[in-house]
């Protein structure tokens, strides 16, 4: 007889998710760190390509930075009310990522308006 998995709170799943996001970048730097290595040590036209991949990466870093961050906002939450996205996104710096979790927030919480409505015509 297999013994059935003990439930887990939804704040430690966040937490771990954020450490796995630290843990990625952090593999982003050290992977960065020998993309710059590289680009020093080659030569030639590609040299400006290899800069721009390089940049790529140190964007990437900063993204699982930020998710993480996000991540552990809401793991600090309290979720008997559900979580307050706008106040976990207002702590991520990146402003394309911003936008992208707001919109998240703003569609859930149109759903939340229009809960209970009776529309009329």
């Amino acid at each position: 007889m297999t013994q059935a998995a003990a439930p887990v709170l939804a704040p430690d799943v966040l937490a771990s998710i954020a450490s796995e996001l630290e843990h990625a970048g952090e593999l982003c730097d050290r992977l960065e760190t020998l993309v710059t290595q590289l680009v020093r040590a080659s030569r030639g036209e590609p040299l400006a390509i290899a800069l721009h991949e390089a940049q790529t990466l140190d964007v990437l870093t900063q993204h699982l930075a930020a998710l993480a961050h996000f991540t552990r906002r809401l793991a600090s939450q309290s979720p008997q009310e559900g979580y307050d996205l706008s106040e976990a996104v207002s702590g991520v710096t990146l402003g394309d990522l911003a936008n992208r979790l707001a919109r998240m927030t703003h569609a859930a919480e149109a759903v939340r308006a229009d809960a209970g409505d009776l529309d009329l015509f």
